[in-house]
């Protein structure tokens, strides 16, 4: 359903842009048709929708040319018409439409017109060798027919007159209706404009030019040329190739009647000139509009590498400091780390009138451990224990670290039961039954465990944490080792 409405809307579009052609964009007796839009509307149809709408492209063709193929040469114009129309119909479809989709795709690819380079390209190497082949077949066809008739004097001339008007009136159709056509189809070009007043302002000024131009000051051209850069400048792509379709049009049916500022001495003249100043006209701007939406893609495009590279920066900042702040071997906070945290969360319990506690625990005769079994079992062995202790120590605030070689500490903020914690922690480290035969008080490995809680006042140093529970250690192991001793002091003020 969906490629029968294309069809027929292409259809449509083709037949009725090439009744407009002929009837409204001639001058002189009609030798000369200032732009032919079908073709424009046939190469934008297939790089659209394909070479699927090519039947109603041909359709489209017949329609618009026959009724003017019709003459009482035979007994029968209408067939004789018909017949002459539907040729002229597949070298339509097939030059105009086909043949330039192909060059389009060669030279072009699947993109649509989206920088200079491309416009470029579309210019030299899609539009002028269909309209010159078209136009050139086209004559031959009509000589055939009896359509067109040469002077015998100047046969050469005319007929040298008729075929570049006609490729260059095909040439005109390409040029201003396939920008527009596949700027406005583009999902990419943006519908709706973000200065809006400039929208409205450029309107009015068009409008108010174009009028000035036809019918009063005919150098107000020249801001015509002024007002298309500013607006391929400030608006997009698609208001940019409408002006130059809107400008094109306008200038083309005001030249057909014989008004305007192309209305020169001979219908050649009148052609030429209008056909060099919407080619200066729509080159300019579209060269222009394309070259900011290349700066607009490159800068987005710049933006995201930026974004990544920014990204990716954080990502090995952050790596770098978990590994600053990380012991290797057990992969818990290192002796660093545990220094900044403890300064910062002494410092935050100061200001909140709050308790902190330290633990800190060192496994018993672990320098006989090494000795009997090895620094690789050692280093298991101090894994085991620290991710045991980690297991327990789980709160988002806490912090466990490697506080020395066989000696770890453990930051616990606004907690005063460090006991039962510490108990707890040597319970499950002696549940491990890691054998320890270099032991003096027990079978397997254990832990002795020093505490302390302080609530600390202004003046005061986090210092005075570490050397109470160095003391409560101490004495944990003065009493036998395997036990928990603790320190709890509330600190004065000191001046």
């Amino acid at each position: 359903m969906l490629k029968v409405r294309q069809s027929l809307l292409v259809l449509v579009l083709y037949a009725l842009s090439g009744w407009v052609g002929i009837e409204f964009a001639g001058i002189g007796e009609g030798s000369i048709t200032l732009i032919w839009l079908p073709s424009g509307i046939g190469l934008a149809a297939c790089i659209i929708y394909g070479k699927s709408i090519l039947p109603a492209i041909w359709l489209g063709s017949f329609i618009a040319n026959t009724p003017y193929l019709i003459s009482p040469l035979n007994d029968s114009p209408i067939l004789y018409a018909c017949f002459f129309g539907a040729l002229a119909a597949t070298i339509n479809t097939f030059i105009q439409a086909y043949f330039a989709y192909y060059l389009y795709k060669k030279y072009l690819g699947k993109t649509n017109l989206e920088s200079s380079r491309l416009i470029i390209d579309f210019v030299l190497k899609v539009t002028l060798l269909p309209s010159a082949l078209n136009m050139a077949l086209l004559i031959t066809l009509y000589s055939i027919g009896g359509y067109t008739t040469l002077s015998i004097n100047s046969t050469v001339a005319n007929l040298l007159s008729i075929w570049l008007s006609g490729a260059l009136a095909d040439f005109h159709g390409y040029f201003v209706i396939v920008p527009f056509l596949l700027s406005w189809s583009s999902k990419k070009g943006a519908l709706f404009i973000n200065r809006k007043k400039w929208l409205y302002l450029s309107l009015f000024s068009f409008i108010v030019l174009m009028i000035s131009a036809i019918n009063y000051v005919t150098s107000t051209i020249y801001l015509l040329l002024v007002l298309g850069v500013l607006i391929a400048l400030y608006l997009n792509m698609r208001i940019a190739t409408a002006y130059v379709l809107a400008t094109s049009l306008c200038f083309t049916f005001a030249t057909a009647q014989g008004v305007g500022p192309f209305n020169l001495e001979t219908n050649w003249h009148s052609f030429v000139s209008l056909l060099i100043f919407v080619f200066s006209l729509g080159l300019s701007v579209y060269v222009i509009a394309t070259k900011r939406y290349e700066l607009k893609s490159a800068h987005a495009k710049l933006e995201e590498k930026v974004k990544k590279r920014t990204f990716k920066l954080n990502q090995a900042n952050k790596k770098l400091t978990n590994i600053s702040r990380t012991d290797g071997l057990t992969g818990i906070a290192n002796r660093r780390h545990f220094d900044y945290f403890l300064e910062h969360e002494w410092a935050r319990a100061i200001r909140n009138h709050s308790p902190i506690s330290l633990l800190i625990i060192d496994i018993d005769y672990f320098k006989q451990y090494n000795d009997i079994y090895g620094h690789v079992k050692g280093d298991e062995c101090l894994k085991l224990i620290t991710s045991t202790a980690q297991r327990l120590v789980h709160r988002p605030s806490d912090l466990i670290a490697r506080y020395g070689g066989e000696e770890f500490a453990v930051i616990l903020p606004e907690t005063t039961d460090t006991e039962s914690i510490a108990q707890h922690i040597r319970a499950e480290i002696c549940s491990l039954k890691i054998p320890h035969e270099g032991s003096d008080i027990y079978d397997y490995v254990s832990v002795s465990i020093g505490c302390c809680t302080i609530s600390p006042k202004k003046g005061t140093l986090a210092k005075h944490l570490i050397e109470l529970t160095d003391k409560a250690l101490y004495n944990a192991k003065d009493a036998g080792r395997n036990n928990v001793k603790t320190v709890a002091i509330r600190l004065s003020s000191e001046p």
